[in-house]
């Protein structure tokens, strides 16, 4: 058992140390992120079968929610985390009823900030601003009475891309290059969930 130990601690240290000198020549590349977004949800249409009772939105209902991520922040460009949020459902015709939805679902985007001179990646010390494209896929349920649909619980799945603001250099140039994919960010996609299409809009903060 001894020896088996001995065996696994060499093989870690060995990994360990081209590991430790790309740290040394390159930075640390994977750091913990987080995000935090609010979004408002344009009703575009239903798609689906619909039940006895129409779809689970049948009332051109659009939405509102509020999601938080949390995930790596991968060699710069990229986020890939889990998610989980609370939305809500409104319409403004007659006898609509507006309801409370959840949702949890796997995240990721891509920034394409770092650039290369012959085949070696720098980080610019100018980023102010990129662009940003991403997807998420995950489940949608409705909660409110489940006497008239029963189980609501979709598919849920997005794209989107949009634009980042990069607000921790704007403040503090060069004194701390370590955080600035600190970041605001806004972005417009496509969602299907509840046998709906939405257009959604979000704001969001990513550190």
């Amino acid at each position: 058992m001894n020896k088996v130990k001995a065996l696994i601690a060499t093989l870690l240290i060995g990994m360990a140390m081209p590991a430790a000198a790309q740290y040394s020549q390159l930075g640390k590349k994977n750091e913990f992120m987080m995000k935090v977004e609010a979004g408002y949800l344009p009703y575009i249409g239903n798609i689906g079968e619909a039940g006895d009772y129409g779809h689970y939105l049948n009332k051109h209902h659009h939405g509102a929610d509020v999601n938080v991520m949390v995930g790596m922040n991968i060699s710069q460009d990229w986020f890939l985390g889990g998610g989980a949020g609370v939305g809500y459902y409104f319409s403004s015709h007659e006898q609509a009823e507006s309801m409370l939805g959840a949702q949890v679902f796997v995240d990721f985007d891509f920034r394409p900030i770092w650039k290369a001179i012959m085949g070696l990646d720098y980080q610019p010390t100018s980023i102010k601003w990129a662009p940003e494209v991403g997807a998420r896929v995950g489940g949608s349920m409705l909660l409110g009475p489940s006497d008239t649909y029963g189980t609501t619980l979709t598919p849920l799945v997005e794209v989107y891309g949009g634009l980042n603001w990069y607000y921790w250099y704007h403040l503090n140039g060069m004194r701390n290059m370590s955080r600035n994919w600190h970041s605001f960010y806004v972005t417009l996609g496509v969602a299907y969930m509840q046998q709906t299409v939405f257009l959604p809009i979000r704001l969001g903060w990513r550190w």
